[in-house]
């Protein structure tokens, strides 16, 4: 089977054998291809793909290189994937461009030469049938393509750059507004509270950016991401402190994942709670409709409003709308884009009714 066809077939399977972040790493040739179903895991289907999975994946694939010849390094062809991010054809590269990737100086380029840039994804009312928002995304400006944010922001936080990335990404989002964002609308803005629950200067001068890009601070959202855990109480609820007096509100993300839990959204009160993708792509499980439903009524009661992540088909919109969502947000209702896409009113209320 080819790399190609391995890919393809990798698709129908990825939500049960590749779970998480990892690459998949081919080779033409048997011994090396042995050598690394040896140190990562075997593929079902393929003996010739092996793969490296989970926390410290990098550092597996770098042991694996290292005892690999430079001819032997040339037989191997690798794709990364991750839950946001399938296996797809066309990221396929080789095994020595992942290796350059990974080795973290990609990026510290890609800062040093400002090619850091904002995509915008809509946030959808299920209420109004209309736009009330837009997520931004980081993305990475190469000369055959863009970067995605899931590589920015891992390759970030495992060289340590968590917080200069969280900063660059910000005022990328300020500088691609230039007015595109409705008075009636917001901006959601990522945030990695570990790394501001001790300090306000951060977050009024991104407040301060926006207003000056035509974004006034009651539009603007930061939305708490657990890339690196959450700060203690002391220091979290003076983070909120410091958002509140800006004027600024707070969303909670991945919420029923990791450390965005109950007792978290407690402690945060956030305006909004967007749940996991988890929680919501499947759609055809009645005991995780009913746990959604119930915590969306839990949300409710906290005073926040809710948004259903990582819509991508029909029955999950359906799903959303049985839970009683307030919004959802995913490819379905719109991709990332440079120029915020609003989706066509008309086609919405026909999927809302699906």
């Amino acid at each position: 089977m080819p790399l190609r066809a391995f890919i393809f077939s990798a698709q129908g399977r990825q939500k049960n054998e590749y779970r998480g972040s990892g690459v998949a790493v081919f080779s033409g040739d048997r011994d090396v291809a042995a050598k690394g179903r040896g140190l990562g895991q075997p593929d079902l289907v393929n003996g010739s793909v092996f793969h490296f999975a989970g926390h410290g994946w990098e550092e597996a694939l770098e042991g694996f290189a290292q005892s690999l010849s430079h001819g032997e390094i040339s037989t191997c062809a690798a794709v990364r994937y991750c839950s946001d991010e399938p296996v797809e054809p066309w990221r396929a590269l080789s095994l020595g461009d992942l290796l350059t990737q990974i080795s973290g100086k990609w990026f510290e380029d890609l800062l040093d030469d400002n090619r850091l840039i904002a995509h915008f994804q809509p946030i959808y009312s299920l209420k109004s049938c209309r736009t009330i928002g837009f997520e931004a995304l980081a993305r990475g400006v190469e000369p055959d393509g863009l970067r995605s944010g899931f590589e920015l922001s891992s390759t970030a936080n495992r060289l340590g750059m968590g917080k200069i990335f969280d900063q660059r990404a910000r005022l990328a989002a300020c500088d691609g507004l230039n007015g595109l964002v409705h008075p009636d609308e917001s901006i959601f803005l990522n945030l990695a509270p570990a790394e501001y629950g001790t300090g306000c200067d951060e977050i009024h001068m991104t407040v301060f950016a926006l207003r000056n890009a035509g974004v006034a601070p009651a539009q603007v959202v930061f939305e708490f991401i657990e890339s690196e855990g959450f700060p203690g109480e002391s220091a979290l609820l003076n983070l909120v402190a410091c958002i509140r007096e800006s004027g600024a509100r707070i969303a909670l993300d991945d919420f029923g994942s990791g450390h965005s839990t109950i007792a978290t959204a407690e402690i945060v009160r956030p305006d909004i709670v967007k749940f996991d993708r988890s929680l919501i792509q499947s759609a055809d499980c009645e005991a995780k409709e009913a746990v959604c439903t119930s915590l969306v009524a839990f949300c409710r009661a906290l005073g926040s409003q809710t948004v259903a992540e990582g819509i991508e088909t029909l029955p999950q919109l359906a799903f959303a709308e049985r839970c009683g969502f307030d919004c959802v947000q995913g490819w379905l209702i719109g991709r990332p884009a440079a120029v915020p896409f609003r989706p066509n009113l008309e086609l919405q209320q026909s999927l809302i009714d699906y």
